[in-house]
């Protein structure tokens, strides 16, 4: 059964700088001034529009006034979601030159070396701004996903904790999310009761966080709770119909109580989607299963068709 673990749910932050009017000119050929540029870059990142916004940035970049290093860590965020790390980690650090109390650049870099898998300076990163401000939950949290890609457990349960602790204000969306990864945490140390605690928390704080219920259906079907699994699993592909894996693991426990026909459907739409998606190697992983399926099935009962 394999457990899903939203890792590439890390919160962005904006980066927005209070800007206030000036009587004296910007430099550019442009008839919109920097703020109007500025914005639109912002405007552009909250609609996912990131080419657009990395132009804007770049443009601001040009103009060579205040905003310079504001449009440096947005341009690193948005470099981010593009998954153009090394000009993620540039402009980062261009940022953090032009003020080293931009702590929302520290936390963009922390990430940008989590994604590039240099976790001990993304660690580095994330202290750095702890030190700083105590009570940054974000800090915590990204920090628990470190750890959790290091296989120590037991240290991101602590520091998922601590986010959770943290005064700050944080969404229901938010502390579904931190419930969810500490909740798989418990999982990978076979803690089940708490992270079915863990993961029923997540869902009471936000009853579409679709990878709350499959992460808690792979507990239920370690515990052998085939049915609350299969439930899980199932409203899983009501709230996302992509999600390939529930597909598998529904068919697995499809099969493993009696239901062949149900089974083989289940399989045939993960071969689809797998197929649709490019992704062979889960394909024929999946492809491999179903024909283990049909020969147990033809030893046992010859005459079941499916």
């Amino acid at each position: 059964m394999v457990v899903w673990h939203r890792i590439f749910l890390t919160c962005f932050y904006l980066t927005i700088a209070t800007v206030l009017w000036f009587s004296s000119p910007v430099f550019a050929a442009s008839d919109r001034d920097a703020k109007d540029i500025f914005n639109s870059g912002l405007d552009h990142v909250r609609q996912q529009n990131y080419q657009q916004a990395l132009l804007d940035f770049t443009e601001v970049i040009n103009f060579k006034d205040n905003l310079v290093g504001a449009a440096y860590s947005n341009r690193c965020l948005v470099n981010i979601h593009l998954q153009k790390y090394l000009a993620a980690k540039s402009d980062c650090t261009r940022a953090i030159d032009y003020d080293p109390d931009n702590l929302e650049a520290y936390l963009d870099l922390g990430l940008v070396y989590y994604r590039r898998e240099e976790y001990d300076r993304a660690i580095a990163k994330y202290q750095y701004v702890i030190e700083r401000d105590r009570d940054n939950y974000r800090a915590y949290y990204n920090l628990g996903l470190v750890y959790f890609a290091l296989e120590d457990y037991q240290q991101a349960i602590k520091d998922y904790s601590l986010a959770l602790k943290s005064p700050r204000s944080t969404s229901s969306h938010q502390k579904a999310l931190i419930y969810s990864d500490r909740g798989v945490s418990h999982l990978m140390l076979a803690n089940y009761d708490r992270g079915i605690s863990d993961l029923n928390q997540a869902i009471s704080l936000d009853s579409n966080n679709y990878s709350a219920y499959y992460n808690r259906g792979c507990i239920y079907h370690h515990q052998k709770n085939y049915l609350a699994a299969l439930d899980d699993f199932t409203q899983v592909i009501q709230l996302n119909r992509d999600f390939t894996q529930a597909y598998v693991n529904r068919a697995l426990l499809y099969y493993q109580l009696g239901k062949y026909n149900l089974a083989f459907n289940d399989i045939n739409v993960a071969l689809k989607q797998y197929e649709q998606q490019g992704n062979s190697l889960s394909y024929q992983k999946v492809l491999a299963l179903k024909k283990q399926f049909r020969q147990v099935i033809v030893d046992s009962q010859p005459n079941q068709f499916a």
